[in-house]
Protein backbone atom coordinates (compact mmCIF):
# COMPACT_ATOMS: atom_id res chain seq x y z
CA UNK A 1 0.00 0.00 0.00
CA UNK A 2 3.05 2.52 0.82
CA UNK A 3 4.17 2.11 -2.78
CA UNK A 4 0.28 3.04 -4.08
CA UNK A 5 0.78 6.13 -2.05
CA UNK A 6 3.66 7.05 -3.45
CA UNK A 7 2.65 6.73 -6.50
CA UNK A 8 -0.67 8.94 -5.69
CA UNK A 9 1.63 11.68 -4.77
CA UNK A 10 4.07 11.29 -7.95
CA UNK A 11 0.26 12.08 -9.83
CA UNK A 12 0.07 15.21 -8.30
CA UNK A 13 3.52 16.61 -9.29
CA UNK A 14 5.43 16.68 -11.79
CA UNK A 15 8.03 13.70 -12.56
CA UNK A 16 11.11 14.70 -11.62
CA UNK A 17 13.84 14.02 -9.22
CA UNK A 18 13.22 16.03 -6.13
CA UNK A 19 15.64 17.69 -3.74
CA UNK A 20 17.82 15.96 -1.42
CA UNK A 21 16.66 18.21 1.57
CA UNK A 22 13.48 17.71 0.08
CA UNK A 23 12.69 14.03 0.21
CA UNK A 24 14.72 14.04 3.27
CA UNK A 25 11.51 16.54 4.58
CA UNK A 26 9.34 14.13 2.92
CA UNK A 27 10.29 11.35 4.76
CA UNK A 28 9.96 12.56 7.93
CA UNK A 29 6.66 14.40 7.37
CA UNK A 30 5.65 10.80 6.28
CA UNK A 31 6.82 8.81 9.21
CA UNK A 32 5.61 11.17 11.44
CA UNK A 33 2.68 11.07 10.20
CA UNK A 34 2.24 7.10 10.43
CA UNK A 35 3.80 7.43 13.79
CA UNK A 36 0.37 9.59 14.54
CA UNK A 37 -1.98 7.94 12.70
CA UNK A 38 -0.83 4.33 14.59
CA UNK A 39 -3.15 4.38 17.56
CA UNK A 40 -7.05 4.05 17.30
CA UNK A 41 -9.23 7.12 17.53
CA UNK A 42 -12.51 7.98 17.84
CA UNK A 43 -13.98 10.84 15.46
CA UNK A 44 -17.27 12.60 16.15
CA UNK A 45 -19.09 12.80 13.36
CA UNK A 46 -18.91 16.61 11.59
CA UNK A 47 -22.23 18.85 11.73
CA UNK A 48 -23.51 20.95 9.55
CA UNK A 49 -22.44 24.02 11.86
CA UNK A 50 -19.06 22.93 11.56
CA UNK A 51 -18.85 22.34 8.35
CA UNK A 52 -20.25 25.78 8.04
CA UNK A 53 -17.72 27.18 10.47
CA UNK A 54 -14.74 25.70 8.52
CA UNK A 55 -15.74 26.86 4.95
CA UNK A 56 -14.29 30.37 5.16
CA UNK A 57 -10.86 28.99 4.77
CA UNK A 58 -11.98 28.89 1.09
CA UNK A 59 -12.52 32.82 1.08
CA UNK A 60 -7.99 32.49 1.04
CA UNK A 61 -8.31 31.33 -2.41
CA UNK A 62 -11.16 33.61 -3.24
CA UNK A 63 -13.91 31.19 -2.64
CA UNK A 64 -17.72 32.61 -1.93
CA UNK A 65 -19.99 30.80 0.87
CA UNK A 66 -22.51 29.23 -1.01
CA UNK A 67 -26.86 29.85 -0.03
CA UNK A 68 -28.42 27.65 1.93
CA UNK A 69 -30.53 26.52 -0.79
CA UNK A 70 -27.54 24.63 -2.65
CA UNK A 71 -25.98 23.34 0.96
CA UNK A 72 -29.35 21.33 1.14
CA UNK A 73 -29.58 20.11 -2.23
CA UNK A 74 -26.34 17.81 -1.43
CA UNK A 75 -26.66 15.42 1.00
CA UNK A 76 -23.95 15.28 4.06
CA UNK A 77 -21.78 12.02 3.41
CA UNK A 78 -21.11 11.46 7.28
CA UNK A 79 -18.11 9.03 6.83
CA UNK A 80 -16.69 10.67 4.28
CA UNK A 81 -16.88 14.16 6.80
CA UNK A 82 -15.37 12.03 9.83
CA UNK A 83 -12.07 11.10 7.24
CA UNK A 84 -12.03 14.44 5.60
CA UNK A 85 -11.66 16.23 9.13
CA UNK A 86 -9.90 13.67 11.00
CA UNK A 87 -6.82 15.27 12.82
CA UNK A 88 -5.31 12.15 12.25
CA UNK A 89 -6.10 12.41 8.09
CA UNK A 90 -3.40 13.57 5.94
CA UNK A 91 -3.77 15.18 2.52
CA UNK A 92 -2.67 13.41 0.00
CA UNK A 93 -3.14 15.52 -3.06
CA UNK A 94 -4.83 18.42 -4.28
CA UNK A 95 -5.92 20.19 -7.65
CA UNK A 96 -7.45 23.30 -9.02
CA UNK A 97 -9.36 24.38 -11.86
CA UNK A 98 -9.90 27.63 -11.01
CA UNK A 99 -9.22 29.74 -7.65
CA UNK A 100 -12.71 28.83 -6.36
CA UNK A 101 -12.83 25.61 -7.82
CA UNK A 102 -10.37 22.48 -6.43
CA UNK A 103 -10.21 19.32 -4.83
CA UNK A 104 -8.47 17.63 -2.12
CA UNK A 105 -7.99 13.90 -1.22
CA UNK A 106 -7.48 13.02 2.44
CA UNK A 107 -6.61 9.26 3.74
CA UNK A 108 -5.54 8.04 7.57
CA UNK A 109 -4.11 4.89 8.38
CA UNK A 110 -6.22 1.28 9.60
CA UNK A 111 -5.24 -1.15 11.37
CA UNK A 112 -3.35 -3.42 9.08
CA UNK A 113 -1.84 -0.93 7.28
CA UNK A 114 -4.73 -0.30 5.12
CA UNK A 115 -6.05 2.81 4.11
CA UNK A 116 -9.36 4.64 4.59
CA UNK A 117 -9.38 7.65 1.99
CA UNK A 118 -12.01 10.26 0.73
CA UNK A 119 -11.94 13.27 -1.28
CA UNK A 120 -13.49 17.12 -1.04
CA UNK A 121 -14.70 19.13 -3.85
CA UNK A 122 -15.36 23.15 -3.53
CA UNK A 123 -16.88 24.68 -6.45
CA UNK A 124 -17.85 28.22 -6.04
CA UNK A 125 -18.56 27.74 -2.97
CA UNK A 126 -20.67 24.82 -2.89
CA UNK A 127 -19.28 21.83 -1.32
CA UNK A 128 -19.34 18.24 -2.02
CA UNK A 129 -17.42 14.87 -1.11
CA UNK A 130 -16.55 11.71 -2.74
CA UNK A 131 -17.79 8.70 -0.67
CA UNK A 132 -14.86 6.87 1.10
CA UNK A 133 -12.73 4.22 -0.17
CA UNK A 134 -9.93 1.46 0.05
CA UNK A 135 -8.70 2.27 -3.03
CA UNK A 136 -6.96 5.96 -3.60
CA UNK A 137 -8.57 9.00 -5.11
CA UNK A 138 -6.51 11.23 -7.36
CA UNK A 139 -8.07 15.03 -7.94
CA UNK A 140 -8.27 15.62 -12.57
CA UNK A 141 -8.76 18.49 -13.47
CA UNK A 142 -10.84 19.06 -16.68
CA UNK A 143 -10.69 22.65 -18.19
CA UNK A 144 -12.46 24.40 -15.09
CA UNK A 145 -13.37 21.96 -13.18
CA UNK A 146 -12.18 18.95 -10.87
CA UNK A 147 -13.10 15.81 -10.74
CA UNK A 148 -12.27 12.96 -7.79
CA UNK A 149 -11.42 9.82 -9.21
CA UNK A 150 -11.01 6.43 -7.09
CA UNK A 151 -8.68 4.20 -8.96
CA UNK A 152 -8.70 0.75 -9.45
CA UNK A 153 -5.70 -1.09 -8.16
CA UNK A 154 -4.73 -2.23 -11.73
CA UNK A 155 -5.84 -1.69 -15.12
CA UNK A 156 -6.84 -5.22 -15.76
CA UNK A 157 -10.17 -5.58 -16.23
CA UNK A 158 -10.27 -8.60 -14.37
CA UNK A 159 -8.91 -6.63 -11.18
CA UNK A 160 -11.90 -6.81 -8.59
CA UNK A 161 -11.02 -3.13 -7.47
CA UNK A 162 -12.79 -2.06 -10.02
CA UNK A 163 -16.41 -2.70 -8.26
CA UNK A 164 -14.61 0.67 -5.40
CA UNK A 165 -13.50 2.43 -8.37
CA UNK A 166 -16.05 5.47 -8.84
CA UNK A 167 -15.85 9.24 -10.07
CA UNK A 168 -17.64 12.11 -8.09
CA UNK A 169 -18.16 15.46 -10.13
CA UNK A 170 -19.69 18.68 -8.79
CA UNK A 171 -21.12 20.25 -11.85
CA UNK A 172 -23.90 23.59 -12.52
CA UNK A 173 -26.17 20.58 -12.29
CA UNK A 174 -24.85 19.31 -8.59
CA UNK A 175 -22.90 16.58 -7.62
CA UNK A 176 -22.52 13.64 -10.34
CA UNK A 177 -20.99 10.16 -9.05
CA UNK A 178 -20.86 7.27 -11.32
CA UNK A 179 -19.12 3.89 -11.22
CA UNK A 180 -15.92 3.96 -13.10
CA UNK A 181 -15.70 1.19 -15.83
CA UNK A 182 -12.97 -0.63 -17.72
CA UNK A 183 -12.08 -0.67 -21.14
CA UNK A 184 -9.76 -1.81 -23.63
CA UNK A 185 -6.23 -0.40 -24.11
CA UNK A 186 -6.50 2.09 -27.15
CA UNK A 187 -4.13 4.24 -29.36
CA UNK A 188 -6.83 7.13 -29.35
CA UNK A 189 -9.06 8.80 -27.24
CA UNK A 190 -11.89 10.63 -27.41
CA UNK A 191 -12.16 14.40 -27.94
CA UNK A 192 -14.25 14.85 -24.04
CA UNK A 193 -11.56 12.52 -22.55
CA UNK A 194 -9.30 13.49 -20.06
CA UNK A 195 -5.35 12.12 -20.01
CA UNK A 196 -3.83 11.14 -16.88
CA UNK A 197 -0.53 9.50 -15.85
CA UNK A 198 -0.93 7.46 -12.94
CA UNK A 199 1.93 4.48 -13.39
CA UNK A 200 0.30 4.48 -17.66
CA UNK A 201 -1.48 6.68 -20.03
CA UNK A 202 -4.95 6.68 -19.04
CA UNK A 203 -7.93 8.40 -20.90
CA UNK A 204 -10.91 8.93 -18.45
CA UNK A 205 -14.62 10.30 -20.14
CA UNK A 206 -15.53 12.25 -17.13
CA UNK A 207 -19.70 11.84 -19.53
CA UNK A 208 -19.83 7.72 -19.38
CA UNK A 209 -16.75 7.19 -16.63
CA UNK A 210 -14.77 5.03 -18.97
CA UNK A 211 -11.06 4.83 -18.08
CA UNK A 212 -8.39 3.26 -20.55
CA UNK A 213 -5.06 2.85 -21.04
CA UNK A 214 -3.61 5.05 -23.91
CA UNK A 215 -0.69 3.66 -25.88
CA UNK A 216 2.09 6.00 -27.98
CA UNK A 217 3.34 3.56 -30.69
CA UNK A 218 7.06 3.22 -30.39
CA UNK A 219 6.89 4.40 -26.16
CA UNK A 220 7.66 2.89 -23.29
CA UNK A 221 5.92 5.74 -20.59
CA UNK A 222 4.33 8.55 -20.78
CA UNK A 223 3.85 11.19 -18.53
CA UNK A 224 2.77 14.67 -17.33
CA UNK A 225 -0.13 14.88 -19.97
CA UNK A 226 -1.64 18.48 -20.48
CA UNK A 227 -4.13 20.10 -22.78
CA UNK A 228 -3.69 23.43 -23.93
CA UNK A 229 -6.38 25.84 -25.11
CA UNK A 230 -6.19 25.03 -28.66
CA UNK A 231 -7.03 21.29 -27.84
CA UNK A 232 -3.64 19.78 -28.36
CA UNK A 233 -2.42 17.66 -26.05
CA UNK A 234 1.36 17.67 -24.70
CA UNK A 235 3.20 14.60 -22.73
CA UNK A 236 7.00 13.77 -22.02
CA UNK A 237 7.18 10.44 -23.04
CA UNK A 238 10.09 8.52 -24.49
CA UNK A 239 11.45 4.63 -24.18
CA UNK A 240 12.95 3.60 -20.85
CA UNK A 241 16.27 3.54 -21.60
CA UNK A 242 16.10 6.50 -24.55
CA UNK A 243 16.17 10.42 -24.36
CA UNK A 244 13.34 12.26 -23.08
CA UNK A 245 11.22 13.97 -25.52
CA UNK A 246 8.09 16.25 -25.88
CA UNK A 247 5.10 14.73 -27.76
CA UNK A 248 1.68 16.01 -28.87
CA UNK A 249 -1.43 15.19 -30.81
CA UNK A 250 -3.92 17.54 -32.33
CA UNK A 251 -6.13 14.49 -33.24
CA UNK A 252 -6.43 12.37 -30.09
CA UNK A 253 -4.04 10.28 -30.76
CA UNK A 254 -4.28 9.65 -34.57
CA UNK A 255 -0.71 11.01 -35.15
CA UNK A 256 1.67 12.22 -32.60
CA UNK A 257 4.75 14.87 -33.34
CA UNK A 258 7.55 15.06 -30.54
CA UNK A 259 11.09 16.61 -30.41
CA UNK A 260 13.86 16.11 -27.75
CA UNK A 261 13.86 17.79 -24.75
CA UNK A 262 17.39 18.70 -24.50
CA UNK A 263 20.04 15.98 -26.55
CA UNK A 264 21.38 13.05 -24.41
CA UNK A 265 19.23 13.00 -21.55
CA UNK A 266 16.73 11.10 -20.51
CA UNK A 267 13.29 11.96 -19.07
CA UNK A 268 12.37 15.44 -17.77
CA UNK A 269 9.67 17.82 -16.84
CA UNK A 270 7.29 19.97 -19.35
CA UNK A 271 5.23 23.23 -18.57
CA UNK A 272 2.73 24.46 -21.04
CA UNK A 273 0.99 27.83 -21.36
CA UNK A 274 -2.79 28.12 -21.86
CA UNK A 275 -2.65 28.36 -25.17
CA UNK A 276 0.15 26.69 -26.08
CA UNK A 277 2.70 29.02 -27.05
CA UNK A 278 4.89 28.94 -24.45
CA UNK A 279 6.89 26.04 -22.87
CA UNK A 280 9.25 25.82 -20.01
CA UNK A 281 11.29 22.44 -19.82
CA UNK A 282 14.06 20.79 -17.48
CA UNK A 283 15.72 17.86 -18.26
CA UNK A 284 15.73 14.73 -16.12
CA UNK A 285 19.34 12.58 -15.92
CA UNK A 286 22.34 12.72 -18.45
CA UNK A 287 22.04 9.38 -20.11
CA UNK A 288 24.86 6.99 -18.75
CA UNK A 289 25.56 9.36 -15.89
CA UNK A 290 22.86 10.31 -12.91
CA UNK A 291 25.05 12.21 -11.39
CA UNK A 292 23.22 15.10 -9.23
CA UNK A 293 25.81 17.26 -9.55
CA UNK A 294 25.00 17.87 -12.86
CA UNK A 295 23.89 20.95 -14.19
CA UNK A 296 20.59 20.94 -15.62
CA UNK A 297 19.30 23.97 -18.51
CA UNK A 298 15.83 25.81 -17.85
CA UNK A 299 14.92 26.04 -21.87
CA UNK A 300 12.09 28.28 -22.80
CA UNK A 301 10.41 28.41 -25.97
CA UNK A 302 7.62 31.23 -26.78
CA UNK A 303 7.05 29.50 -30.21
CA UNK A 304 5.36 26.62 -29.58
CA UNK A 305 8.38 25.32 -29.37
CA UNK A 306 10.27 25.45 -32.86
CA UNK A 307 12.67 27.54 -30.85
CA UNK A 308 14.27 27.54 -27.30
CA UNK A 309 16.42 29.67 -25.09
CA UNK A 310 18.45 28.81 -22.12
CA UNK A 311 17.39 31.30 -19.63
CA UNK A 312 18.93 29.17 -16.35
CA UNK A 313 21.24 26.62 -15.65
CA UNK A 314 21.15 24.93 -11.92
CA UNK A 315 22.61 21.65 -10.20
CA UNK A 316 20.13 18.65 -10.53
CA UNK A 317 18.08 17.42 -8.78
CA UNK A 318 17.42 20.85 -7.21
CA UNK A 319 15.22 22.52 -10.90
CA UNK A 320 11.44 21.50 -10.80
CA UNK A 321 8.08 22.24 -11.67
CA UNK A 322 8.22 24.36 -14.65
CA UNK A 323 5.06 26.30 -15.33
CA UNK A 324 4.28 28.66 -18.47
CA UNK A 325 2.18 31.53 -18.87
CA UNK A 326 0.55 32.94 -22.26
CA UNK A 327 3.06 35.84 -21.86
CA UNK A 328 5.87 34.20 -22.75
CA UNK A 329 7.26 34.06 -18.91
CA UNK A 330 7.26 31.42 -16.83
CA UNK A 331 8.11 29.92 -12.74
CA UNK A 332 10.21 27.06 -12.08
CA UNK A 333 11.31 26.46 -8.49
CA UNK A 334 14.98 25.90 -7.09
CA UNK A 335 15.20 24.11 -3.48
CA UNK A 336 19.04 24.29 -3.24
CA UNK A 337 20.98 26.02 -0.46
CA UNK A 338 19.63 29.36 -1.69
CA UNK A 339 15.48 28.84 -2.91
CA UNK A 340 14.73 30.68 -5.69
CA UNK A 341 11.53 31.34 -7.80
CA UNK A 342 13.29 31.88 -11.26
CA UNK A 343 11.07 33.65 -13.41
CA UNK A 344 12.56 33.90 -16.70
CA UNK A 345 11.33 36.70 -18.91
CA UNK A 346 9.85 37.95 -15.99
CA UNK A 347 12.69 39.92 -13.74
CA UNK A 348 14.73 38.56 -11.03
CA UNK A 349 14.23 35.60 -8.84
CA UNK A 350 12.23 35.58 -6.02
CA UNK A 351 12.66 33.61 -2.83
CA UNK A 352 9.86 30.51 -2.27
CA UNK A 353 7.78 29.87 0.90
CA UNK A 354 10.11 27.40 2.60
CA UNK A 355 7.99 24.72 2.84
CA UNK A 356 6.27 24.89 -1.08
CA UNK A 357 6.82 21.48 -2.84
CA UNK A 358 5.93 21.97 -6.26
CA UNK A 359 4.16 24.13 -8.62
CA UNK A 360 1.26 23.59 -10.63
CA UNK A 361 -0.31 26.70 -12.64
CA UNK A 362 -3.92 27.01 -14.16
CA UNK A 363 -3.73 30.74 -15.98
CA UNK A 364 -1.57 33.33 -13.87
CA UNK A 365 -2.84 31.10 -10.36
CA UNK A 366 0.04 29.04 -9.19
CA UNK A 367 -0.56 26.03 -6.27
CA UNK A 368 1.61 23.61 -4.74
CA UNK A 369 0.99 20.94 -1.98
CA UNK A 370 3.07 21.91 1.72
CA UNK A 371 6.12 19.45 2.81
CA UNK A 372 5.31 19.37 6.69
CA UNK A 373 1.96 19.80 6.64
CA UNK A 374 -1.56 19.70 5.45
CA UNK A 375 -2.11 23.06 3.81
CA UNK A 376 -2.30 24.00 -0.15
CA UNK A 377 -0.37 26.96 -0.72
CA UNK A 378 -1.49 29.17 -3.73
CA UNK A 379 -0.68 32.20 -5.61
CA UNK A 380 -2.50 34.77 -7.66
CA UNK A 381 -0.06 36.50 -8.91
CA UNK A 382 2.54 34.78 -10.49
CA UNK A 383 4.46 33.94 -7.52
CA UNK A 384 4.83 36.95 -5.78
CA UNK A 385 2.93 36.83 -2.87
CA UNK A 386 1.66 33.54 -1.39
CA UNK A 387 -1.49 32.31 0.73
CA UNK A 388 -2.22 28.91 2.82
CA UNK A 389 -5.26 27.23 3.89
CA UNK A 390 -6.00 23.77 4.41
CA UNK A 391 -9.15 22.38 1.88
CA UNK A 392 -11.38 20.60 3.53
Amino acid sequence: MSELKELAWDVQETVQLLPFEALERRGVRRRHRRQAMAGAGVVAAVTIAVLAALLPLGNLTGTEKSTAAKQAAIPVDQAAEQVIHDKKAAMFGVAFATPKRWGAVWSIVQPGSTWKSAAVLSRDGVRATAPVRKNDYVMVQDRDEVLALAMPTSMKGSDPTWAQAVMVRLTDQGRIEKKVRWAPPTTEFGDGDVLLAYGTLRALNPETGVLREVKIPGIDNATQPKRDSTGRWWVVAGRNSGVGNIYWTDDHGKTWGHSVISPGWMGGSLGVSPDGRTLMTIPGVKAGRPDHDELVPLRLSTDRGEHWTTVATRDAPYLQSPVAFDNGTGLALYQGKKRELLRPGAGTSLTPPGDLGNLTAVGNFVYGMQYNGNQAITSTNRGKTWKYFQPR
